[in-house]
């Protein structure tokens, strides 16, 4: 999966809020409103919006927040990003942040680089429909604030041609499921979702950050 994702239009942001409303989610606490982030894209480390499960509260309550990707790595080495769903059960980091640590990612589109020998190309992956895309994840409090991954499972259909890995991407109608927790992570594997893989026009971008992130 790619190491890089867009950001979200105000229009989009309301989107959301109106698809969480028909939901009957309910938002107990709202305190996202903009980016700050000038690029169009969210790259590791960013700060972005997330909607965070709030067990506590209730089944179905909610917080929208701007949350920062990446869980620090203990040794302080660097950020982990992404979490296999396969794994997430056993993998210590992660499993304990499965009752009460679950959240969802918006995005407009994210990007992923296909290894061509020594060179890479660079795609942009989105919903077949230009719909919201909503990953799945995990969050937790930090010394330094609340911090995300995204899961990811393993690639099919038009996503495979170009890499072996791909976000959990969920159905409006699957979003409260995984944020109530009565979707499991062995359902999160056998999720499946249309998307539309196109080359990017600079094909040449810098990748020197990208070529480890998504393993």
């Amino acid at each position: 999966m790619c190491g890089r994702y867009t950001v979200l239009t105000e229009d989009e942001i309301i989107e959301i809020r109106g698809i969480l409303k028909d939901l009957s989610l309910q938002i107990v606490k709202d305190e996202f409103t903009q980016y700050g982030e000038e690029t169009g894209e969210i790259c590791p480390t960013d700060r972005a919006p997330v909607i965070l499960q709030v067990k506590e509260k209730s089944d179905n309550a909610i917080s929208f927040e701007s949350v920062r990707w990446g869980f620090k790595k203990w040794d302080g080495s660097g950020v982990i990003i992404n979490a296999r769903c396969e794994t997430i059960k056993i993998r210590s980091t992660f499993s304990k942040l499965i009752e009460a640590g679950r959240c969802v990612i918006p995005a407009g589109e994210f990007f992923e680089w296909e290894k061509l020998g020594k060179d890479r190309r660079k795609y942009f992956v989105k919903d077949e429909n230009d719909n919201i895309l909503f990953m799945a994840g995990l969050y937790r409090d930090s010394d330094d604030g609340r911090e995300f991954v995204i899961l990811t499972k393993k690639a099919a259909g038009e996503m495979r041609k170009i890499h072996d890995r791909i976000p959990v991407i969920l159905r409006v109608d699957q979003l409260e499921g995984w944020l109530s927790g009565k979707l499991s992570p062995d359902d999160l594997e056998k999720l499946d979702y249309n998307v539309t893989v196109t080359p990017c026009e600079d094909e040449n971008a810098d990748i020197s950050d990208q070529l480890s992130l998504f393993p």
